[in-house]
């Protein structure tokens, strides 16, 4: 866990009367599970606000949004069948796709599945309004796959009848386009309630040959008062994307020569995915004296993939529901998360004749029923050690059963049904110290752990069905100090400083020329610093800078390639550079009548790509400028705007694959590119 990052925020904000002394506004975060106050929490919640996600922004992917949270790595592989590759402090880094050791939450329901792997098919990001994210330890609070928490909140739906409009389209260097538009319309319910509904549609040529994707998102959420103290908010997602081509990952001769090329069996088998997602949920609230609350949320999802990859053909199809429930007082939080997992996975080989080979053979490689299910009671109090102190303690217990039921069975694939049984006791402790109203200075002591997804315990090498023995959950022990303040209206800055003692860390390697698969690391040390400053010289002039620092090292590990033995103890792991920053200026003086520019400087050391060659990227900087206007016009809110991304034209890997099969580690970012766009919006 680590210290609370401040983002540049809209300039219009950022102008109080400076005569009298500054004091930081209350702030209350519930990221911690708890409404609670940020100056009692000593906890990393950064709070990334909606003009830093949205705001003449594609809104294609939480990079974007992501890129101002030091310690926070997203790697946009600019392929849509894959997700982007997120980390927190290097846990999550490994991921093949999806999202994985870090628990993530749109308007409170769960995305992360109990295996920790998560999804955010059905995430539009330009109707976030702010993102909460944790860094660091927050088993104690959310159980498996918590080396870091994102907590993603939508809109709030407005008072009356309100209309929003957004359009954006963009060309990539080669000439292949894209285009975007959402719509989100807001009215009231009845007495006090609430209702919106957003729709958007994605069409994407893709930068690179083989890359197009088609993505219609679908949201709804109704927010109401029952009686006296009592409200119910509800939500419906529904993701459909109908084709998400995959251009696959590159080797170095490849990029060199050309960076458009795809692999020919990413193109004869057409590799890439069609999923379509559904999710509700709803949360039941009553409020409680002296600030405490009841909640209790019921969800559920489906997901339906056909997802072709050059090794296999994937049929999948999905159902997860689950329930949380906790009690608030005056001091303690208690709450009990329950999640239960049901995947039907077949694989079909293909038939690898001439002509076809994009076909699968009706014969099944693989066909079995898998479940996971979670339970996970847990406690938490804050306790007041004076006026200036704040104690946070917690403590919580998981129990994760995996089983796998074998479906194909034969005289020569014999029955490899199973189950795997994991549990870990987690806890935390921090104190918050608040010398003045401008400081606050803070430690923190907290464990974790993260079990492996089923994607992980499928891929066995031995071929067979049923779970891979040879990896089993990862656990660290995680410790923090840091201090943020604003000394005055113009200046707020951050430092934390953390280490995480990382036990059987689940790594990835290639077992054989085709193929990843998954065990157990020995040890490693994730250890870094993390720092932001946002500043406002002058009045209309806003700059911030965020950077980390990140030695993540193995400790004991031994792997066995090719008959070679490598100790690799003392070995920077893949994946994350060492140092990255970010850079954001901008300026919207009044004289310009509501016009504004803004520049993205971001930076990336090299880092390597396997666990025991010496092969690594190239660090890179890359230039984002963007240029707009915000007014109204006709009594409507207009903004148009115009941006330029690596307006410097580097050429850059933006993501590796791991240890890849057949040594292809790179995965190119665009070249110079723009995109124009208008948001419109009528009503209150």
């Amino acid at each position: 866990m680590v210290c609370l990052t401040f983002l540049a925020v809209p300039l219009a904000a950022q102008t109080p009367d400076t005569t009298k002394p500054y004091t930081l506004p209350p702030t209350t975060v519930s990221v911690t599970r708890t409404d609670a106050p940020l100056t009692k929490a000593p906890f990393a919640i950064h709070n990334v606000e909606r003009a830093q996600i949205s705001r003449a922004r594609p809104t294609w992917g939480l990079d974007e949004a992501l890129a101002s949270v030091p310690g926070v790595f997203v790697a946009n592989r600019y392929n849509f069948s894959q997700d982007q590759r997120i980390s927190i402090r290097g846990f999550g880094a490994r991921s093949a796709f999806a999202v994985r050791g870090i628990k993530i939450l749109i308007d409170g329901i769960p995305q992360t599945l109990p295996d920790g792997q998560g999804q955010l098919t059905n995430l539009e990001l330009g109707d976030v309004d702010h993102i909460e994210v944790l860094r660091g330890s927050s088993s104690a609070l959310f159980g498996n796959a918590s080396g870091g928490v994102i907590s993603i909140w939508t809109n709030p739906t407005a008072a009356q009848l309100r209309e929003d409009a957004r359009v954006v389209a963009g060309q990539f260097a080669g000439g292949r386009a894209w285009t975007k538009w959402q719509s989100t319309t807001s009215l009231r319910v009845g007495k006090g309630g609430t209702a919106s509904l957003t729709a958007s549609r994605l069409d994407y040529d893709g930068e690179r040959d083989h890359s197009a994707a088609d993505s219609r998102i679908l949201n709804a959420r109704i927010r109401l008062p029952l009686a006296a103290e009592w409200s119910l908010a509800a939500t419906l997602d529904v993701g459909d994307n109908p084709r998400a081509d995959n251009p696959g990952s590159l080797t170095r001769a490849e990029l060199d020569a050309n960076r458009d090329t795809v692999p020919l069996l990413n193109k004869n088998r057409n590799a890439g995915k069609d999923v379509t997602q559904v999710q509700t949920g709803a949360t039941v609230q009553r409020a409680l004296a002296n600030g405490g609350a009841v909640v209790f949320t019921v969800f559920g999802v489906t997901r339906d993939l056909k997802n072709p990859i050059t090794t296999t053909y994937i049929d999948l199809n999905r159902i997860d529901y689950g329930m949380r429930a906790s009690v608030s007082l005056a001091k303690v939080t208690a709450g009990f998360d329950f999640q239960r997992l049901q995947d039907d996975r077949k694989n079909f080989n293909y038939l690898n004749t001439p002509g076809d080979s994009a076909k699968p053979d009706t014969t099944r490689a693989l066909d079995q029923l898998e479940h996971v299910t979670e339970i996970g009671p847990f406690v938490q109090t804050t306790w007041p050690l004076s006026a200036q102190t704040a104690l946070t303690a917690g403590l919580r217990y998981d129990w994760v059963k995996f089983t796998v039921a074998d479906h194909l069975i034969t005289p020569t694939n014999l029955d490899n049904s199973g189950e795997r049984l994991m549990q870990a006791l987690s806890g935390t402790v921090g104190v918050a110290v608040n010398p003045s109203s401008a400081l606050t200075v803070y430690g923190n002591v907290g464990s974790s752990f993260e079990t492996p997804t089923t994607t992980e315990l499928v891929n066995s090498p031995t071929g067979s069905g049923g779970f891979n023995s040879g990896v089993g959950p990862q656990r660290a022990v995680n410790y923090e100090i840091g201090a943020r303040g604003s000394p005055s209206a113009k200046a707020r800055y951050t430092i934390a400083l953390f280490q995480a003692d990382v036990r059987d860390e689940i790594v990835q390697y290639a077992a054989d020329p085709t193929r990843a698969y998954y065990t157990n690391a020995g040890s490693a040390r994730h250890r870094g610093v993390e720092l932001s400053v946002d500043v406002s010289p002058a009045t209309g002039v806003n700059v911030a800078a965020y950077w980390t620092y990140a030695d993540y090292r193995y400790t004991n590990y031994t792997v066995t390639v090719d008959t070679t033995t490598h100790v690799v103890d003392g070995r920077a792991l893949p994946g994350v550079p060492q140092t990255w920053m970010n850079l954001i200026a901008r300026v919207q003086p009044a004289s310009w009548h509501g016009a504004w520019a803004e520049l993205q400087q971001t930076h990336s050391s090299d880092y390597l790509v396997n666990d025991t060659l010496n092969t690594r990227t190239t660090p890179w900087w890359t230039s984002n400028l963007r240029v707009g206007w915000d007014g109204n016009a006709g009594g409507m809110r207009l903004s148009p705007f115009f941006a330029i991304n690596n307006a410097f034209n580097h050429l850059y890997v933006s993501s590796v694959v791991i240890n890849a099969a057949r040594d292809r580690y790179y995965e190119p970012a665009p070249s110079r590119n723009f995109y124009v766009g208008l948001s419109v919006g009528a009503g209150h």
